[in-house]
């Protein structure tokens, strides 16, 4: 398997093979795409022709129905007349089985009688005629009458059996009768019905023909399914009845198109079946009624899936033949491969000088042991460089690791300062995101009472962020110790940072200075992220602090003071946009909701900075850190007696800084 002559052999057949399947595959799906879009014109062509003679047959009976009512006028209160014309009407069209007449009172003659009269054909061609007035039947308690005499236009009913049908399965149409005048504002005086059997529309509709793979749907006016492949859905159920199954749900669509009026198509997957089916629904116009013809595709597709598995095979049993001569092609053509295998086995267990064959082949065989022979003088040579290397490398590894912790050997150990009755806590914590970074803090107290503190983040990461990060802290603490206020400060070091800065760093910086007897604190920055100040009550927010240009740019920038207090029980919380933009997997960034949400009352200063540190890792949840982290926390309270103090220390004389 790991030979040159079985993978040349295996991926040239493997290759042959996904081509073959790539082109069988591109010719199915286009010869797919051509044949259902032939059989949904195909089903499109058919229910048009369809429809044409369903809606010839509606038709015909609208216009035998309307034929009769204009007659009814005409014949005034003659009932042979108005008979006769029942007669005709059921004797001239095949497709009407009966006809039922509706007249009221005095509806063609004043104080006339009204007439019903009823003709049917039997099964036999004689004529059964009754007057439903005889029979005790009363027209105006039935719901047909009321909705035509309400309705005042023609309509289908729904399908029926009965025992005036001879439990036959009709629909009947029905046309209102209008007053003399023959207008349909005129109050309608009457109605006239005209029956016909379901049978003749299954025959209109084709669902006898055999042979034929497409299915015949009708539905009734109110979407229920009259005609139906699936006997057990007849007259049961209606379409929108059916679409409420999960099975069905894709022919939602239908529904909403067929209430506006609308033909539509769908694809849903058969239940019974598994196969997909396409269905188109096409209105039979001014009936109400629903033509439906449904194809599946399985059916559509045999002959394309019959054709393509032959065509399968034959791929197949070609490839197998491929493998075959390739396997034999590949034999001859490296067994010469073979003599420089095992030379290049010795090669790589540092056998240089094992004998190597075929240099004097002109093939290309040859090239490669002539490579071969010339590569094993260089590869002595590039070895030794490679150790040379590593141990430099090894040497520079040493002195990054001496130069992080010279780094963090240059920021102060946290502090407690104690000054009459008050207590500062001061802690810091930096998290470099290489060996080196560029993030700083600093404090120190210049006047006894006086607290100075920095922190800052240099614009680039690695050892020139490092350097960058020295010269700034130093020039940040002598610009702070000559005097003055911070803004005093970071306006000296702007000008001396830029200074001679030709490779355009800069630093954002936070200076400020706080007096820890009374709290009074006053902050400036260059261009760094405000910081949060957590009270007792209220939780904590971010100062707002104006700012000016970073460290490095501008020799000349303006840096406004903010003042404030530091009341006993809050904290200062400054930090660099390591902590805000520590992202995890999914590129969130820690952001400042989360930052304020760390932060709690009642911490001392190195809980709270532990908080805020873990609370930025559990975010990133592994991810890489993208940038130093760094946090410093000030955080003032009222002071406890401290046996501890040293009355030695004459340092400012009313403070007093013990290690934390």
């Amino acid at each position: 398997m790991h030979s040159l002559r079985t993978r040349l052999t295996l991926w040239t057949s493997l290759g042959s093979a996904a081509l073959l399947l790539a082109v069988i595959g591109l010719t199915y799906v286009a010869a797919r795409q051509i044949l259902l879009e032939k059989a949904r014109e195909g089903v499109r062509a058919q229910a048009e022709q369809i429809a044409i003679g369903m809606e010839r047959t509606f038709e015909a009976v609208a216009i035998a129905a309307g034929t009769l009512a204009e007659g009814v006028r005409e014949a005034g209160h003659d009932r042979e007349r108005l008979d006769g014309l029942l007669r005709t009407v059921v004797v001239a069209d095949p497709n009407i089985v009966g006809a039922m007449l509706v007249l009221e009172p005095g509806a063609l003659l004043a104080g006339g009688a009204g007439h019903t009269w009823y003709v049917r054909r039997q099964g036999d061609g004689t004529l059964y005629e009754q007057s439903m007035s005889e029979r005790g039947y009363d027209y105006r308690s039935e719901s047909w009458w009321h909705r035509t005499r309400n309705g005042k236009r023609p309509w289908w009913s729904e399908p029926y059996r009965s025992e005036a049908t001879g439990g036959e399965l009709f629909v009947t149409y029905n046309r209102p009768v209008w007053a003399v005048r023959g207008e349909q504002q005129d109050p309608v005086v009457g109605m006239v019905s005209v029956d016909v059997p379901v049978h003749w529309l299954r025959i209109g509709l084709g669902q006898e023909l055999t042979g034929d793979l497409t299915r015949r749907i009708l539905l009734s006016p109110e979407r229920r399914f009259v005609v139906h492949p699936n006997p057990d859905l007849e007259l049961q159920t209606t379409l929108d009845e059916l679409v409420t199954q999960p099975a069905y749900g894709r022919l939602t669509s239908l529904v909403t198109a067929l209430r506006a009026g609308e033909g539509a198509e769908a694809t849903y997957r058969d239940p019974t079946t598994g196969a997909n089916r396409l269905t188109l629904m096409r209105p039979l116009v001014d009936s109400g009624w629903t033509l439906g013809l449904s194809v599946s595709e399985r059916l559509v597709l045999e002959e394309l899936n019959d054709t393509t598995r032959a065509v399968a095979l034959g791929s197949a049993l070609a490839v197998l033949s491929l493998w075959l001569l390739m396997g034999i092609t590949a034999r001859r053509v490296t067994r010469p491969l073979g003599g420089l295998t095992e030379s290049a086995g010795h090669f790589a267990a540092g056998e240089f000088d094992w004998p190597l064959p075929h240099t004097q082949r002109r093939d290309e065989v040859g090239v490669m042991a002539r490579a071969f022979d010339h590569a094993r003088s260089s590869i002595k040579q590039q070895m030794g460089e490679i150790e040379a290397m590593a141990a430099a490398r090894q040497r520079l590894d040493s002195e990054l690791a001496i130069a992080r912790d010279i780094q963090l050997s240059m920021l102060p150990a946290p502090r407690r300062l104690q000054a009459g009755g008050a207590v500062v806590e001061v802690h810091g914590a930096l998290e470099p995101a290489k060996a080196v970074g560029g993030d700083f803090y600093t404090f120190f107290e210049r006047t006894p009472g006086s607290l100075w503190f920095v922190i800052g983040d240099v614009s680039d990461k690695g050892v020139p962020a490092a350097l960058f990060m020295a010269r700034t802290v130093t020039v940040l603490e002598a610009a702070a110790r000559v005097g003055g206020q911070p803004d005093d400060a970071l306006r000296v070091a702007a000008r001396q940072l830029a200074e001679g800065n030709d490779a355009c760093m800069f630093a954002t910086v936070l200076c400020g200075v706080l007096d820890t007897a009374t709290g009074a604190l006053v902050l400036a920055s260059a261009g760094h992220d405000a910081p949060a100040l957590l009270r007792v009550v209220g939780g904590a927010a971010f100062i707002p602090l104006a700012t000016g240009s970073a460290l490095g740019l501008d020799s000349d920038g303006d840096y406004p003071l903010w003042r404030g207090t530091l009341a006993p029980g809050e904290a200062l919380v400054a930090f660099t946009d390591g902590i805000t933009e520590a992202f995890n997997d999914a590129h969130e960034a820690f952001g400042e909701a989360r930052l304020l949400g760390a932060l709690e009352p009642g911490r001392d200063a190195a809980s709270q900075c532990a908080a805020l540190v873990a609370g930025a890792h559990a975010h990133a949840a592994g991810a890489p850190q993208s940038d130093d982290i760094t946090v410093l926390v000030i955080a003032r309270a009222v002071a406890m007696h401290d046996d501890t103090h040293d009355p030695s220390d004459t340092r400012g004389g009313a403070t007093t800084w013990t290690s934390a």
